[in-house]
């Protein structure tokens, strides 16, 4: 089963408020929704119960997290609705983690490694630092090679695979230069991107994976083939066109039943507009916009892909 098919039983769950994949220091990845404020008390449960937490249950101040151990690399995090019961919480989150366990998930970004200093007697009393002899490579000779590889106007289109370039590693290395610029630049947005690239899924894919737009996207893998981080295998007919793929939210419910709130949103979800453009003429945050589609999709409303010029 595909990733994005199993942490849809999460998204589309009215009593889920927000989840995430999260590493065993605590980062979040691949999140959707999942508030800043949850995210303290998950760190410090899991600097105290990281190698023995299997499926437990944790008190934040944006309400209940259940946390399952998906495999030695990953937990999944999801924050419920303060009415859900901790029963039926805790069983949901047990067969997501359980349908997650037949998934190949992406290996989170690898931490820095600070070579240890060793210490070495010389001569009477005397001591010094001795770094150990590993050969590395700077990150200009990196960024050089890239260059060499990728043409100027090399640019990524909604239909190109996205593959992983020679500085794809470094990018996800925490803390390395490369990733703190990336960050700075596009927050955990960009690596959730990164994480997505199995050198199958075109741009198109991942957008749809992580209910970002596309055009979000195409931002954070053009910066990316720029790097070095990714490369992207484009068809040929694609790049003499100008047509571009949208997605349109098209709601085929009643609209007294969904939630006053959402109301003004899904009035426009009539398979013209895109999330962006409704969000725009609502004068609303794109964000705001999504939070009121989320709920009611795959049930009464569907994404419809069409080519505009």
């Amino acid at each position: 089963m595909e990733l994005e098919r199993v942490l849809g039983k999460l998204r589309y769950d009215e009593s889920v408020n927000g989840y995430a994949l999260i590493t065993n220091d605590g980062q979040p990845f691949l999140s959707f929704s999942l508030p800043d404020e949850a995210l303290p008390p998950i760190q410090g449960t899991l600097r105290i119960h990281e190698s023995s937490l299997r499926l437990m249950n944790i008190m934040t101040d944006a309400g209940t997290v259940i946390l399952a151990r998906v495999d030695p690399q990953w937990i999944l995090g999801v924050l419920f609705e303060p009415t859900e019961s901790l029963g039926s919480a805790l069983q949901k989150v047990k067969e997501v983690a359980r349908l997650l366990e037949d998934v190949t998930l992406p290996p989170p970004p690898a931490p820095v490694e600070h070579p240890i200093p060793v210490t070495s007697e010389i001569g009477s009393g005397t001591s010094a630092a001795i770094s150990p002899a590993v050969e590395e490579t700077p990150q200009s000779v990196v960024m050089a090679k890239a260059e060499e590889l990728i043409p100027s106007d090399t640019k990524a289109r909604h239909g190109c695979v996205i593959l992983r370039g020679v500085a794809y590693a470094d990018a996800l290395k925490i803390d390395s230069a490369l990733n703190i610029e990336f960050k700075k630049q596009f927050a955990n947005v960009g690596v959730d991107v990164l994480l997505m690239v199995d050198e199958k899924r075109t741009v198109v894919k991942i957008a749809d994976d992580l209910s970002k737009r596309i055009e979000q996207v195409l931002e954070v893998v053009q910066w990316c083939l720029q790097k070095g981080v990714v490369d992207v295998e484009c068809p040929e007919a694609q790049e003499t066109s100008a047509k571009e793929i949208v997605e349109l939210p098209l709601f085929e419910g009643k609209i007294k039943k969904a939630k006053k709130n959402h109301r003004d949103v899904l009035e426009l979800c009539d398979g013209t507009l895109t999330v962006h453009e409704i969000a725009e003429k609502l004068g609303i945050l794109y964000f705001n916009a999504l939070q009121c589609i989320v709920p009611y999709r795959g049930k009464s409303l569907k994404m419809i892909r069409k080519t505009r010029e």
